[in-house]
């Protein structure tokens, strides 16, 4: 298990700094990120440390475009990648007192804190000068929940123990340049300054509105920062500098001892494609804008805090027994809620919108981990995410046409804009199973909504084209069953091989998924079914194909050890030794050529695991442990999308202290930084991973088509575990204790769980039943 870094006290609504510590800026940064979706904020102070912070400010979607290079290229390699931009920075608010600027000091205390239960980060300091003079200066930060582009800073000032002029620096700063970590290929590389070409304005006046405007380097977008102020009646503007780059303004305020002033800073950010001119964009910006600033920002702070309120009413999981944990699943929770698209036209990358690592790009992650888990918490988010796959289609079916594929789809293993941006074909395009994870996450959509208008208007078409794409990659073989070749499956540390156990389920799975919508459009929504077999040249011959190799998929299954195999050739591998690998050569992609990597039998994370995990009934518990015995002990867990899975898996067979081992690993991954790489953003997979391994490890929660199923096994030390969930249209909650658990229908229609064998019936809103723990009928 990998070292613990804590830099924030324990609490479980909060995310307390206690210390100042230089070495630890770019850490928390990260953990005090703040976003809605589309406007994300790194928690950087708002004096600047531009030498030693990694400032950040990013929209979801919004991205530049460079030239990928290389030594030696071939046909169908990736030509572009895509990097989310940082746009300018409005959190800059320095202070000058008797010619000193004011900032905190290497190990003094530091007064702030991220409130995970109002989506606020507030601090509060005591600054003094080498004369003597004491000054409280206190701000609140927050990205509105509401509005898109807004975020608000509300700052306090009051002179202790003199009256005198301080003066504030206040800007919008779009120099700051990218941190790089040599050799890490996990670490993105941004720069505002050189990725944007700006023009400013400001007409010089106080509280007028002050912008830069942008175009993207090599990509279709233009993009908007505005700025505004609050200040008091006599603040004095001293002078405006305008830059290409940079837009401050220097303000002088009289204080009087003991008297509070107040300053608001308003930024508001937005972008919109080539099609639309910088003019136009800036126009609609300040209309917005000004129509915000009137309503007041006491409006603002009431709506926002409504939205999380009502986020936490619907999704909070209570886990008394450990703070530490608990501090954790919230904190992993309002982090999917901050990162995740509202638009259709975004997603959530790896790091959501809370650093620059993997240059933004969106992975799978979203798929497998993150659409399960908000379908039943936030379906509305889940439904976006999916929309905005549905959106890139027309990429994935001219990336399927690069790749020699007549018809279908094929998505990218890593993206922005829709078009491949793997480098590394291997681990990247090669991943096919990214088809399959958006089956997966259309059903688990399915399953917890019953949206099935969704699926038929929208979705349907994308389902199709993914999975007729099977048809393309693989053939029946000699022995009539149906295999797929030259593929990679999630454990990236075994490439480019044949039949990979988890890829070959999941495109079973996939196309059985396809196989039940088609006759089910048939029989309840005909004209959809004709609508999609027209526009898609799709025909009853084609279907039948896919019924039949999903009947006849190869999954491979080694007789002599009674486990599936993850290849053809896996088992035939000489095992990594472990015993002679230093612990500083982890994770082994920094240290060793991919090649000694592959020759082995080694795991980066979990691959036949997952496959057990995810398909559930289709693999008995006997199995699902005898595969989970071999694997793990070959599992270095380098990729921080492993734990949870493993806890997950760990707590289906009965083994609750291993589950357990790997929970913690997994709630705390980002706030310990046990990858030592949370510096340049969260673990959003694992964020949403953590939620899978309490509630459908410990638990025990399935989503299956005749209902919820629960097995609980809490850890014997927890009293109770308490969660709420959205079920096809229901509010639930649920309180599982050791000896009985608690189900409760707190809105929408009646419903049939199941504990076990036992049904569970809850007809009226309010209504709740206990079920003692292991009680059969």
């Amino acid at each position: 298990m990998t070292a613990v870094n804590q830099v924030l006290a324990i609490d479980a609504w909060r995310l307390p700094e206690q210390t100042y510590d230089p070495a630890q800026l770019m850490l928390k940064e990260t953990l005090l990120s703040q976003g809605n979706g589309y406007l994300g904020s790194r928690g950087t102070l708002e004096e600047g440390d531009s030498a030693i912070a990694c400032e950040g400010v990013y929209l979801n979607g919004l991205y530049s475009a460079e030239a990928i290079v290389y030594g030696e290229s071939a046909y169908g390699f990736a030509e572009q990648n895509h990097k989310m931009l940082q746009v300018p920075s409005g959190k800059w608010f320095r202070l000058q007192l008797d010619g000193e600027w004011l900032h905190p000091q290497s190990g003094q205390p530091m007064h702030r804190h991220l409130d995970l239960q109002n989506g606020v980060l507030q601090r509060s300091e005591i600054y003094q000068t080498s004369s003597g003079k004491q000054l409280r200066f206190s701000s609140e930060r927050l990205v509105s929940a509401a509005i898109p582009g807004l975020m608000l800073l509300r700052f306090e000032l009051e002179a202790l123990n003199f009256s005198g002029d301080l003066l504030i620096e206040t800007a919008l700063d779009a120099r700051y340049q990218p941190v790089r970590k040599a050799g890490d290929p996990r670490v993105g590389d941004m720069s505002a300054r050189h990725a944007l070409a700006a023009t400013a304005q400001c007409d010089g006046q106080l509280t007028a509105l002050s912008s830069l405007q942008f175009n993207a380097q090599a990509a279709p977008f233009q993009v908007a920062a505005l700025m505004h102020h609050q200040w008091p009646e006599d603040a004095v503007l001293l002078q405006s500098k305008l830059e290409s780059h940079w837009l401050s303004q220097q303000v002088q305020l009289s204080l009087t001892q003991g008297v509070t002033q107040r300053v608001e800073k308003w930024l508001y950010y937005g972008h919109s494609d080539r099609q639309s001119t910088t003019a136009l964009l800036l126009a609609r910006l300040e209309a917005e804008f000004t129509a915000q600033i009137a309503r007041g920002s006491a409006a603002i702070w009431r709506e926002h805090q409504a939205l999380i309120a009502e986020f936490w009413y619907q999704t909070d999981i209570e886990c008394p027994a450990d703070p530490a944990l608990q501090q954790g699943m919230r904190f992993n929770l309002f982090s999917l809620y901050q990162h995740a698209g509202r638009n259709g036209q975004s997603n959530i990358g790896a790091k959501g919108l809370s650093g620059p690592g993997y240059d933004g790009h969106y992975f799978w992650d979203t798929e497998i981990y993150v659409v399960p888990v908000l379908s039943l918490c936030q379906p509305q988010l889940a439904r976006q995410l999916l929309q905005f796959r549905i959106n890139q289609l027309p990429q994935a079916q001219q990336r399927a046409r690069e790749m020699s594929h007549q018809q279908g789809a094929l998505y990218p293993w890593r993206t922005i804009g829709g078009t491949e941006c793997s480098a590394y074909f291997p681990a990247g395009t090669a991943q096919y199973h990214i088809n399959a994870a958006i089956a997966y996450a259309l059903r688990s959509y399915l399953l917890a909504s019953g949206d099935f208008a969704f699926i038929a208007q929208q979705a349907a078409g994308m389902l199709f084209e993914t999975a007729r794409l099977w048809l393309e990659l693989g053939f029946f073989g000699r022995s009539g069953a149906f295999e797929i070749h030259q593929v990679t499956g999630p454990d990236e540390y075994t490439a480019l091989v044949n039949n990979n156990f988890y890829t070959n389920a999941m495109a079973k799975l996939h196309l059985q998924f396809a196989v039940e919508i088609w006759q089910r459009l048939k029989q309840e929504q005909p004209a959809q079914a004709l609508h999609w077999a027209q526009q898609l040249s799709l025909n009853e011959a084609e279907i039948g194909l896919w019924q039949q190799a999903a009947q006849q998929m190869l999954l491979p299954y080694d007789e002599a050890l009674h486990i599936n195999a993850q290849d053809d050739s896996f088992l035939q591998k000489k095992p990594w030794n472990f015993a002679e690998t230093p612990a500083e050569n982890y994770p082994l992609l920094l240290h060793y050529h991919p090649l000694v990597i592959y020759r082995h039998q080694v795991l980066k994370q979990a691959d036949v695991v997952l496959a057990m995990v995810l398909l559930d009934q289709q693999f008995s518990t006997a199995q699902k442990a005898k595969n989970l015995a071999y694997y793990e002990p070959l599992t270095t867990h380098d990729s921080s999308l492993s734990s949870c899975i493993h806890s997950l898996a760990y707590a289906e067979t009965g083994e609750p202290g291993k589950a357990l081992h790997f929970l913690r690993d997994t709630l705390r991954m980002d706030l310990d930084n046990r990858h030592h790489n949370t510096e340049f953003g969260v673990h959003i997979a694992c964020m949403a991973g953590s939620w899978l391994a309490l509630v459908n490890g410990f638990a025990g929660m399935r989503c299956r088509e005749d209902g919820l199923h629960f097995t609980p096994q809490l850890p014997v030390d927890w009293p109770e575990l308490k969660f709420r969930l959205t079920w096809q249209g229901r509010l639930l909650q649920l309180r599982f204790c050791q000896q009985q658990t608690e189900y409760q229908l707190l809105s929408g229609p009646a419903l049939t769980l199941w504990q076990g064998a036992v049904a569970i019936s809850l007809t009226e809103v309010g209504e709740q039943k206990t079920v003692q723990n292991g009680v059969q009928p």
